[in-house]
């Protein structure tokens, strides 16, 4: 029964159409021999930093490209260090000696700790390279789809205090208005 209401309720909500905007007169003409601008920009952007260059936003390309460097080196700083702690736990649980004189002092569940650590901040950088692989893909997307958006002066925001009085209590606020002219 359950199921029956919500698949109900599923197919209403996508019957009812709202149009935020004025509906031309022009006829709709779908040309399927060439790609829209954020198509296109979007799969431009699993090459990083493609996008950015086709929306002509240079400046971004710095942020994309460093943010992969420091990544890809905090990936790599953090292998080091675990395979040595890796290596450092194995030496100690056969009994030898350690080959990094400066981890001697260190008793089994320091260095295990330790290795630990060093792995999941790796695993965290994988993390992270991932993330802004797929934000850079975004922003391309996003900025694509912007630049056909018609930004005009007609467009107004007015602001002012309100204060209301409901159930005996004083509620004082701010409204917005967002006009299209």
């Amino acid at each position: 029964m359950l199921k029956k209401i919500l698949f109900i309720l599923c197919v209403l909500m996508l019957a009812n159409t709202a149009y935020a905007q004025k509906v031309e007169d022009k006829p709709y003409v779908s040309d399927t021999t060439k790609w829209s601008r954020p198509k296109k920009v979007t799969f431009l952007a699993f090459v990083p930093g493609l996008g950015q260059i086709y929306n002509k936003k240079y400046w971004k390309l710095p942020i994309v490209y460093g943010g992969f460097a420091a990544l890809i080196y905090s990936v790599t700083f953090y292998q080091k260090q675990y395979d040595d702690l890796r290596q450092a736990v194995k030496d100690r649980n056969a009994g030898l000696t350690l080959t990094d004189p400066s981890l001697e002092p260190l008793d089994i569940a320091n260095l295990v700790s330790f290795r630990d650590f060093y792995r999941e901040n790796r695993d965290l950088s994988w993390i992270g390279i991932g993330a802004l692989y797929g934000l850079q893909i975004m922003d391309a997307a996003v900025d694509a789809h912007l630049q056909e958006f018609d930004v005009t002066e007609n467009l107004s925001l007015r602001w002012q205090p309100d204060y209301r009085i409901q159930y005996g209590q004083a509620f004082l606020g701010a409204t917005f208005t967002f006009t299209l002219k």
